[in-house]
Formats: C-alpha cells, sequence, structure tokens
C-alpha cells in the first residue's frame, strides 16, 4: 500500500506542479499584458505631458507679448500725456500774456491824453525859447 500511495502522491504531486505551471503561465501572460498597458499608459501620459507642456509655453510667450504691448502702450500714453501738459501749460501761459497786454493797453489807453498842439502853441514856444536865449 505504501507503494500505492507513493504513486497515487507521486501522480498527485505532478498534478498539482501542472495546475502550478499553468498557474504561473497564467500570471506570466497577465504580467505582460499589465506590463504592456502599463507601458502604453506611461507613454501616453508622456506624450500629453510634452503637449501640456508646449501649451503652457506658448501661453506664456502669448502673455509675455501681450505684457510687453501694454507696457510700451502705457509708455507712450505717459510721453503723450506729457506732450499734451506741456502744451496746455503753454497755451494758457500765452493767454493770460495776452489778457494782460490787452487789459494793461487799455488802462495806458484810458488814463494817458493825447494833447493837441496847434500852429499857435508852438509859435510862441519857439519865440520863447529864442528870448530866452537872447536874454541870456
Amino acid at each position: 500500500m505504501s507503494d500505492l500511495s507513493r504513486e497515487e502522491l507521486k501522480a498527485h504531486l505532478s498534478a498539482v506542479e501542472a495546475q502550478v505551471r499553468a498557474a504561473l503561465r497564467i500570471v506570466a501572460s497577465e504580467s505582460k499584458s499589465v506590463q504592456q498597458a502599463h507601458s502604453a499608459l506611461r507613454s501616453d501620459l508622456s506624450a500629453a505631458l510634452i503637449r501640456l507642456q508646449a501649451d503652457m509655453n506658448t501661453n506664456s510667450a502669448t502673455l509675455t507679448n501681450k505684457v510687453d504691448k501694454a507696457l510700451s502702450d502705457i509708455d507712450n500714453l505717459s510721453k503723450q500725456r506729457k506732450f499734451m501738459t506741456t502744451i496746455m501749460v503753454t497755451i494758457v501761459l500765452l493767454f493770460g500774456l495776452s489778457i494782460g497786454i490787452l487789459a494793461g493797453s487799455s488802462l495806458f489807453a484810458g488814463n494817458v491824453t493825447i494833447p493837441t498842439i496847434d500852429a499857435s502853441t508852438l509859435f510862441n514856444s519857439a519865440d520863447d525859447s529864442g528870448n530866452q536865449l537872447t536874454n541870456n
């Protein structure tokens, strides 16, 4: 009986070994498919990351260009404001100067009377000056 049980044991052991080999083949094939899926997923993620980085660089460059344009527009507006301020100050000063000149000339014209000179006044003063020369 011990021979029979040894043979049964060997048969049983062979059957178990076959089952283990079959299970290992299944695990190995599943492991290969999992590895292939994992590798495909990794390559897809790498490609997506590269596209994302390219998009971020493009958006960053676009944003930088927009900021540079806005800064140059602000600088130009500042220069234009300074120029317009200078022009307005000049116009106001010229206007004030014109008003001052007009006011001064009208005031001068109102206060000063132009003396009228007639011929008798001219001759009398000439005679007086001649007499003064001879009297001395």
